[in-house]
């Protein structure tokens, strides 16, 4: 069982490094036959155009951290069979609350750095969970769709945000709306000077962690794939379905806040959103490109802020448009999600498996 198991790891790793080879090539081509720009000059820009100053690659970090959380929430979600999407308002909204309490309390005078920054993390979590269980109980409880409720709610959190903005602590000072600066002790310190690459990675890596170990190792991650998996056999089972599919969603929200924690106060000095950041669907992005297993979330993450800051770096090097770039990730998530993508491959490896062990115990076929 466990060589059984070792194999199916393994072909979901290849499935997802198959997909980025392909999708590579597939892109190259395209751009090399479509335009004026040279083999040599995509390679420059768009292969190692992340890697060649620190500053790119601190952006492609930048990237990199709130997608672990995000994609760890939504492994969650998306495990237990539901597409909740409201962590895409949850990054715009979490912050806001935690800005509110920042600039008109004073929970935040002369504390340590790291009391400060869990101060953030729990009130950003506790926004997220709060929010997700809204679509969450609209659909197990009224039977209402969870996708088409958070996607309203990622709206109406946008402008709530930016209401709460304007009302409670804009900087007046500023020629643009945002907040006053953060004080040292309520922001993620920068590791790397002068770029993106922020002590919130420290913050995604415990994130993973715990992910993992929930959802791999933890009774409450077992019944969430069940559920996930089949949800009839969940329930005549004798498992609390409604119970595990909210619990699944609240633990999604909370990841969601966290992400949003990570970014607002890591990337930024201020509090400056004005759009949807569209990290909670990259989070789906994420976690659709892992095949909903906590333990790939960083390969995952890492491949698409790669190729969100390649193609940044191929449209500012080049006439090629950021969106044309983007078709990589359409085909990366087509091979990826494909669900007979070396299919064959994987069962004649298992089916080989079983025979030799059956020969091993000297069972005849």
């Amino acid at each position: 069982m466990k060589k059984v198991q070792r194999v199916e790891a393994l072909f979901e790793l290849l499935r997802v490094v198959l997909g980025l080879l392909l999708a590579y090539i597939i892109t190259l081509v395209i751009i090399i036959l479509t335009s004026d720009v040279t083999p040599q000059e995509v390679v420059t820009n768009f292969v190692l155009g992340p890697f060649t100053t620190s500053r790119r690659f601190g952006q492609l970090m930048g990237k990199f951290i709130p997608y672990v959380l995000g994609g760890c929430g939504m492994c969650f979600i998306y495990g237990c069979g539901r597409f909740n999407l409201v962590g895409e308002g949850i990054v715009n909204f979490a912050p806001a609350v935690a800005c509110i309490v920042l600039f008109n309390t004073p929970l935040f005078d002369h504390v340590p750095w790291i009391v400060g920054v869990v101060m953030l993390l729990v009130i950003c979590c506790a926004v997220g969970g709060g929010l997700s269980l809204i679509p969450a109980v609209g659909r197990e409880k009224l039977k209402i769709s969870e996708m088409v409720t958070s996607i309203i709610m990622n709206y109406m959190l946008l402008y709530l945000s930016l209401w709460f903005l304007k009302i409670f602590f804009a900087d007046r000072s500023q020629a643009f709306l945002c907040s006053p600066m953060y004080p040292e002790n309520a922001s993620f310190f920068q590791i790397l000077k002068g770029t993106n690459l922020h002590a919130g990675i420290f913050v995604s890596i415990i994130g993973w962690i715990v992910a993992c170990l929930m959802f791999d190792r933890m009774r409450i991650g077992v019944k969430i794939r069940i559920c996930g998996s089949n949800g009839m056999f969940a329930k005549y089972s004798g498992l609390n379905t409604t119970k595990i599919v909210l619990i699944a969603q609240l633990i999604g929200g909370i990841y969601a806040g966290a992400a949003a924690c990570v970014d607002a106060f890591g990337m930024y000095t201020r509090y400056q959103y004005s759009v949807l950041t569209n990290i909670g669907m990259d989070a789906l992005v994420v976690a659709v490109i892992a095949r909903k297993k906590p333990i790939f979330i960083p390969l995952a993450a890492f491949v698409l802020a790669y190729i969100r800051t390649s193609a940044v770096v191929l449209n500012l090097s080049t006439n090629i448009p950021i969106e044309f770039v983007n078709m990589m990730q359409a085909v990366l998530i087509l091979f990826v999600a494909a669900q007979h993508f070396l299919k064959k491959s994987k069962e004649k490896a298992i089916y080989k498996i079983s025979m030799e062990e059956n020969k091993g115990k000297g069972a005849t076929v």
